[in-house]
């Protein structure tokens, strides 16, 4: 039994720690931090996933392993859940010299053994070492490592599982596959990762391991808008499986909201039924998370295009006043759309020269003709280009085209849909579909849609209206928006062009009478 002043001897260390922790952290910039993916658990959110996880283990003896341990927060943790007597063997290890001989001080007393070194070295770690595994590996995006380290613990990821990583996944995927090995029989593992593997292609090689490899047991998915972590842009995720053959027969809990020992929301998933190359985002409210080809997708009826990217708008798009003012004709130009902070209503109507009926007309700068050429026919405009700025110049973008200032052709689409939003609160739409009535193209931050096969027939013939088909639209929910699209850190959504392609598309369908799915669609099942 533990007495009371081992108890309270716990308490002083985890008041040191989180002390200590603070001073350590400030000691680096935030940039640093992110380019080393240190991110402390806080102390409340380890109690909540350790005390779940041990109540899985079996009773009985516990060989812990805390891989990117820190200062030790799941250790004291789990001091706080379990007997101290019953942690026979406990391993942290830590990359950063400077939490480690923390960790090490602070819980060395107390059965912590702490390995200072890289984790994914394959000296660090014994083979089946471990019973219980709980970890918050370091979220270090993919950009922050290099083509070596990339092709090393991709190519030992296959050697060991068969599974192939994308060059896009971030550090925290090799951890999670990585430490198979360490994994007794039977062992519990619990990770603490972005819920960004649900839905992105990279997280495929994650899936595969987890229904494949373990036998997943749940996976609790915060709210999107309350971040775990103040410092980190992600929605977190945490995964418990344990290391045993799958069967077909077994099922995973996909729980979201709350806490993990107090989920909002609850839904059990056959494993059979889960596809790694499926989303799993739409599990958490019981859906399929895949494509059901029996009905009708948004591909089907409209061409998807993402909004042009200038390179620098301060340059490239002026306010239509200035334009005029600076006298540069009206063929070199194209009307704007403002960014969808400014655009508050969703028909925009248009003016009689082509501008949106806005308090904010913008214009687009565009067209190939040479600077010499312009000296001659726009001479306003070539004297403008010349102002040019040597940063909008050393810009990716604009320094890859020929000539400099030409930018993506586009035509107005009648249809935008803002790509990015937030929607709090589950019955809100994350993002809006706009009815574009005017000659504006669009910036990036819009998604275009332009009719297609009989959607496009009808509107021509006049039988559908483009106002038909803007409600259609709007009767996408919010459910249907989200699940489609991906969620970042503090509820932040979006929607990609492939994602906007393979949603539900019903509501347009119904609009169309001579609209029938292909027979090779059904055939498919």
């Amino acid at each position: 039994m533990t007495s009371l002043s081992q108890v309270s001897s716990r308490q002083d260390v985890e008041e040191r720690r989180l002390v200590r922790q603070v001073a350590l952290d400030a000691e680096r910039t935030a940039k640093q931090r992110n380019e080393w993916g240190q991110f402390a658990t806080p102390p409340a959110l380890a109690a909540d996933i350790t005390q779940y996880v041990v109540g899985l283990h079996p009773a009985g003896e516990i060989s812990f392993l805390e891989p990117s341990c820190g200062s030790g927060s799941f250790y004291s943790a789990l001091l706080s859940t379990t007997d101290e007597a019953r942690v026979t063997n406990a391993v942290g290890v830590e990359l950063d010299a400077r939490f480690a001989a923390l960790a090490a001080e602070l819980w060395g007393g107390h059965g912590l053994r702490v390995v200072q070194g890289d984790y994914l070295d394959p000296a660090t770690v014994v083979e089946g070492q471990a019973s219980l595994l709980v970890a918050n590996p370091p979220y270090v995006r993919h950009h922050h490592l290099s083509a070596e380290q990339k092709v090393a613990l991709a190519s030992r990821v296959h050697r060991e599982l068969g599974i192939t990583v994308s060059g896009l996944a971030g550090l925290y995927v090799y951890f999670l596959m990585l430490s198979h090995r360490a994994l007794a029989p039977g062992a519990i593992s619990a990770w603490l990762i972005p819920s960004e593997f649900l839905d992105v292609n990279y997280g495929r090689a994650v899936k595969d391991y987890l229904v494949r490899h373990v036998k997943l047991i749940r996976i609790h998915r915060f709210d999107p808008s309350d971040a775990q972590f103040d410092d980190a842009i992600v929605t977190s995720s945490v995964v418990v499986f344990e290391n045993r053959t799958p069967d077909a027969e077994s099922t995973v809990e996909f729980t979201q909201g709350g806490s993990v020992a107090a989920p909002r929301e609850s839904h059990s998933v056959p494993v059979a039924d889960l596809s790694p190359a499926s989303k799993w985002s739409p599990r958490f409210a019981g859906g399929s998370g895949g494509r059901d080809m029996d009905v009708p997708r948004f591909d089907e009826f409209f061409r998807i295009r993402r909004g042009i990217a200038t390179g620098n708008n301060a340059f490239f798009v002026l306010p239509r006043e200035r334009v005029e003012q600076l006298g540069i004709r009206r063929e070199n130009i194209q009307p704007m759309m403002p960014g969808p902070r400014y655009v508050k209503q969703d028909v925009i109507d248009s003016d009689d020269d082509g501008y949106p009926v806005h308090d904010r007309q913008l214009a687009l700068l565009n067209t190939s003709a040479s600077l010499e050429s312009l000296d001659q026919t726009d001479p306003a405009l070539a004297a403008y280009l010349r102002t040019v700025d040597e940063k909008t110049m050393g810009s990716f973008l604009v320094r890859n085209r020929k000539p400099w200032y030409k930018q993506e052709q586009r035509e107005a689409a009648p249809f935008l849909i803002t790509y990015m939003g937030r929607g709090k609160a589950m019955e809100e739409r994350p993002f809006r579909f706009v009815l574009n009535k005017s000659q504006a193209i669009a910036t990036n931050m819009y998604l275009m849609l332009y009719p297609i096969g009989l959607l496009a027939d009808a509107l021509a013939a006049g039988e559908v209206s483009l106002e038909e088909v803007h409600d259609a639209l709007g009767l996408l929910t919010g459910d249907q928006l989200r699940d489609g699209g991906r969620v970042y850190g503090g509820g932040l959504h979006k929607m990609e062009p492939k994602e906007l392609a393979a949603l539900d598309a019903t509501s347009i369908a119904a609009l169309l009478p001579k609209y029938r799915r292909p027979e090779s669609a059904s055939s498919l099942f």
